[in-house]
């Protein structure tokens, strides 16, 4: 990749992060942004082994500590916390290992993307690589700030501030792959930016072909490339489909934690905002704050699948405008490309179990309204000043 020095190590940087996180599970060069040759995975299998032992130190440590940090004087909101800290620690240690399990997936992404990695201009790269450390780093300095302002918040506390800071631990892990899919996403995304653009100069190269003599050497060149051509754009969308499959079995078990996590996480944390709208607790930038680091990414995350499903749905249109005037290989050609896209559709999902796109959004919002709805049921039971004294 030929990027501008200052581009090259702020993604050099990136892929560092997500390596000590564990998400590259095999030999990477981070400067090249490519695999390196296959060697042995003694080192790597160790390098989670200490992963894991961290985790698991960290939940020993709610464990030890739990009356302290879990113990509110009411039991809805201990169950509350509980509920939150606990879903994230096991959500990390399934990701963790289905990143091992799948590493084998994981890595014909990289594979895949190699074989076509020298089709895109470089236009298109440095828009993508520029775009997306604007959203990397963004979000990690937004981030970073709304959780400096919580621990301070919080700092006169000492178990509130150690449960603050055993909850950021999680929360940067699963954070962080969002960041890692959303990678990929934009990828995907640049290279059917460049087959739809593709696409349109290959129409106005094929629209030159009235303007020579039937049977001309002219003519006859232009049409065998454009029948060439249009055969490599055809091979192209194939290889891109696999690639998006692939994706889609990488992060397919961990993206269903994972939102699963942001689901329990924003439930809890709206359950304390409608405590805060009662008058129970009276620091309104702590409450509230907790709800946007999610919400952002959540965010940035889903307009990214929305942007690529939005390009990989204007391809057809722009098949369509591929003059074909009355000759059969070029009706052949476009008919089969048609069907192509349409039986192997661009789609970023996990599993199945649902669609990575706006529409999680409507999900989300029931399952988070059934959570408000059981937990403000049991809160009417309690009068505010036991609330209070509870907190």
């Amino acid at each position: 990749m030929n990027l501008i020095t200052t581009e090259r190590r702020l993604l050099w940087l990136a892929f560092t992060i997500f390596k000590l996180f564990g998400f590259i599970p095999f030999p990477f060069d981070r400067y090249n942004i490519k695999l390196k040759p296959s060697s042995s995975c003694t080192t790597l299998l160790k390098f989670y082994v200490l992963q894991l032992l961290f985790y698991i130190a960290v939940f020993w440590m709610a464990i030890l500590y739990r009356s302290d940090m879990f113990h509110n004087g009411l039991q809805v909101l201990s169950m509350n916390e509980i509920l939150k800290y606990f879903s994230n620690i096991w959500i990390t240690f399934v990701i963790l290992i289905i990143t091992v399990l799948q590493r084998k997936i994981h890595r014909s992404v990289w594979v895949k993307l190699d074989q076509v990695r020298n089709l895109v201009s470089k236009v298109f790269l440095r828009r993508f690589i520029r775009f997306y450390l604007c959203k990397f780093y963004g979000y990690l300095a937004y981030s970073g700030f709304i959780e400096a302002q919580m621990m301070y918040i919080v700092l006169d506390s000492p178990m509130d501030f150690a449960y603050r800071v055993a909850l950021l631990v999680l929360h940067t892990f699963v954070r962080l792959q969002h960041l890692f899919h959303m990678f990929f996403i934009d990828v995907l995304k640049t290279h059917l930016q460049q087959l739809h653009y593709d696409l349109k100069e290959l129409s106005e190269y094929m629209r030159k072909l009235d303007a020579h003599p039937y049977e001309s050497p002219i003519h006859r060149n232009t049409y065998e490339r454009s029948v060439k051509r249009l055969l490599e754009l055809k091979e192209i969308y194939g290889k891109l489909w696999e690639i998006s499959d692939c994706i889609n079995r990488t992060f397919g078990w961990s993206q269903i934690c994972n939102f699963t996590g942001n689901f329990v996480q924003l439930s809890c944390d709206l359950y304390w905002c409608y405590l805060s709208v009662q008058g129970v607790f009276d620091n309104y930038f702590y409450v509230f704050g907790m709800l946007l680091p999610t919400s952002l990414l959540l965010w940035l995350l889903l307009s990214s699948a929305e942007s690529c499903l939005r390009v990989a749905s204007s391809l057809p249109e722009a098949l369509l405008e591929v003059p074909i005037e009355n000759d059969s290989t070029f009706r052949k050609i476009i008919y089969r490309f048609g069907l192509q896209m349409a039986q192997q559709r661009i789609r970023l999902t996990a599993h199945g179990l649902f669609e990575i796109n706006y529409s999680l959004l409507k999900m989300f919002g029931t399952g988070m309204t059934t959570y408000m709805i059981i937990f403000i049921t049991f809160s009417k039971k309690l009068r505010l000043e036991e609330l209070q004294t509870g907190l």
